[in-house]
């Protein structure tokens, strides 16, 4: 969606997380990640964020690369957030989405967002990406929420640079295990010396924790009371807001990125959705228009992404699985790029394959990978340039 390129360098990696059955190429930046910005400390709670989230330059560089992801009777929420922190990608799911929605579904060499785009079409549910974030939830939500808060932010602008800066300071949203949203709200205004008219009128509710990347408080505070169907305005001097029911705008602006030609895509989209303004900048459309229509127009852009393809010869592993031996091999040689053999008329062979195992793993190479997996059996590999050959030792 919306991206910021820069000239930064990275070297690629691919990830192998199950179960079920999911592997994924991710991004390694080349340099330590730093978290700047301020924090949010909970409760008293100074947390370490351990999480070196993706934003900007690298949020986009990763979603160009390609993931292919099975998953099996999944619930939603545990596998969804599991995704996040093993992609290093910030999701967050609104609290009118069921997370307990079990999940079945295929995908293989797609974007990261053409994986959130899927899950969205199973939930009925829109998608959009605010800041560094990727915010799941009800249609008319998504279609506006990003418009939203940028408009916010520019509204800050006329009470003055300060208010201006409080505005788009940027913090991190951490929590500690389970919290209260309207707490939350209230040691964030605390934090930021404002006041908060209406919070009275959230219900009660309890969240699981929260870990997301730096975003400026008004991203912070609209994330928060977007799952309450609300938003809010300034009051005063700009050091008081009012919560107020959340009212799409008439118009918003989007822009999609990771689009391999741009241009041609904005053509079709174009005979598509003529009540909709385009416009392209390197392998970007922004598209102005009804929330909706933006919206729809949005996913098709999506759909049209094409992930960078990418040899097994950059690949390291990671995974945390209990899974067969086989389908570990199996799908190691596929995302390497090879052939999985092995005799199979040898039942000691066969029996072995399917014994599960259990991995831990971070960045290993592929040999380091097999290793592991032929550990404490009696199983032995060779890997050739075309293909992996699993033998009796």
């Amino acid at each position: 969606m919306r991206t910021n390129p820069t000239g930064l360098r990275f070297r690629r990696h691919l990830v192998l997380a199950m179960p079920w059955l999911m592997i994924v190429t991710v991004v390694s930046i080349s340099f330590s990640s730093v978290l700047s910005g301020s924090s949010t400390n909970v409760f008293g709670q100074d947390q370490k964020n351990e999480i070196a989230w993706l934003k900007k330059g690298a949020l986009s560089e990763h979603n160009s690369l390609p993931i292919s992801v099975m998953w099996r009777d999944a619930e939603l929420k545990d596998r969804l957030m599991q995704f996040s922190k093993n992609q290093r990608v910030a999701i967050f799911l609104d609290r009118r989405v069921d997370p307990s929605t079990i999940i079945n579904l295929t995908s293989n060499n797609i974007t990261t967002e053409q994986f959130l785009l899927e899950i969205a079409k199973q939930l009925e549910i829109g998608i959009c990406q605010i800041e560094d974030v990727y915010y799941l939830g009800p249609k008319k939500t998504a279609n506006s929420l990003a418009s939203t808060s940028d408009s916010l932010l520019k509204a800050a602008n006329k009470f003055g640079k300060r208010t201006q800066l409080r505005w788009k300071r940027s913090g991190d949203l951490r929590t500690a295990t389970v919290v209260e949203p309207k707490q939350l709200l209230l040691q964030l205004a605390k934090a930021n010396d404002i006041e908060i008219d209406g919070i009275d009128g959230l219900p009660h509710d309890l969240w699981s924790g929260l870990d997301l990347p730096a975003s400026s408080l008004a991203c912070r505070i609209t994330l928060l009371l977007a799952g309450f169907d609300k938003s809010f305005q300034f009051g005063g001097t700009g050091k008081t807001i009012e919560i107020v029911d959340f009212k799409a705008p008439e118009q918003v602006t989007q822009t999609f990125g990771d689009i391999s030609d741009a241009p041609a895509v904005s053509k079709i989209l174009k005979k598509e959705f003529k009540s909709l303004k385009f416009s392209t900048r390197r392998n970007q459309i922004s598209i102005t228009g009804s929330p909706e229509s933006v919206g729809i127009a949005g996913m098709r852009a999506i759909e049209s992404q094409k992930p960078e393809m990418i040899t097994g010869s950059t690949t390291t592993f990671s995974l945390t699985t209990r899974a067969a031996r086989g389908a570990i091999f199996a799908t190691a040689a596929q995302r390497s790029q090879l052939k999985f053999s092995y005799d199979k008329n040898n039942p000691v062979i066969s029996k072995a394959l399917n014994e599960p195992v259990a991995i831990q793993a971070v960045n290993v190479s592929l040999n380091g990978l097999l290793e592991m997996t032929v550990d404490r059996s009696p199983l032995t590999f060779k890997v050739t340039d075309s293909e992996i050959v699993v033998s009796l030792k």
